[in-house]
Parts: C-alpha cells; structure tokens; sequence
C-alpha cells in the first residue's frame, strides 16, 4: 500500500466529485463519506467538508484553460451530451478526450499544489514509477 500524505487529494477522488458534481453542489449526500475530502473547516461553523470541496472544485474549474473548462464543464457541470459538446465546440471526439482527461490532471494539480510533487517522489522511491 501506498503512502498517505495528509491533506492530499487523489485523481480518484477528484474523478468522483466531478462525476458526482450535481450533488456536491446541491449538498446531497456528503461525497467525502465516499471517498476523502479536502478538510478543513468542520460543520459546527456552518461550512461542511462538502460544500468545502465543492468551492476548491469550482475555483479549480475556473482555473482551467478556455477550451478545458469549457469541455469540464460540459461534460460535468451541465452534463451536455458529448456528441452535442464536440459538434458545438467543432472538434474531434480526440480532442474532446484530451481535455477531459487534461481537466483531471490540471484540477488535480491545481488542488495538491507542490504535494504532487511529493507524492510523485514517494512513488519513485517506493518503486512505483
């Protein structure tokens, strides 16, 4: 098994938050008692790990590239077809792949910051890479 670094959000996790957005954003059923939240504050002063999660999601979001936000959002804020996503945009179902893919790594990056770093050089020492 892998070693845990505190705080550290994985790809995983972020694939099932944007995967479960709608009810992230409409603070259904909490998605950290799924899979790890980001921490911070606790529900007594009002902002529960959900809603916490969901404001680092949104603001990772808008940090993506144009056209990488734009198929982020698409594909799993509004949930548009991805046919009706790549004939709107005009591109190939290729591209349309790339950054949806590339929306993972950014916002997976954006989250953990230098821990990826971290957590890249771990798996390398662990043999992993």
């Amino acid at each position: 098994m892998g070693q845990r670094i505190e705080g550290f959000i994985t790809k995983k996790a972020i694939l099932h938050w944007l995967e479960n957005y709608s009810s992230l954003r409409a603070g259904d059923r909490p998605v950290e008692e799924v899979i790890g939240s980001g921490g911070g504050p606790k529900s007594p002063d009002g902002i529960t790990n959900s809603t916490l999660n969901q404001i680092m999601l949104d603001q990772a979001i808008e940090n993506l590239p144009p056209l990488t936000r734009a198929i982020c959002k698409a594909r799993w804020v509004y949930q548009f077809p991805r046919r009706k996503t790549m004939k709107t945009l005009m591109i190939s179902e290729g591209v349309y792949n790339q950054h949806r893919r590339a929306a993972v790594d950014l916002i997976y990056r954006d989250l953990n910051g230098e821990m990826v770093n971290y957590s890249e050089l771990l798996d390398k020492i662990s043999g992993k890479t």
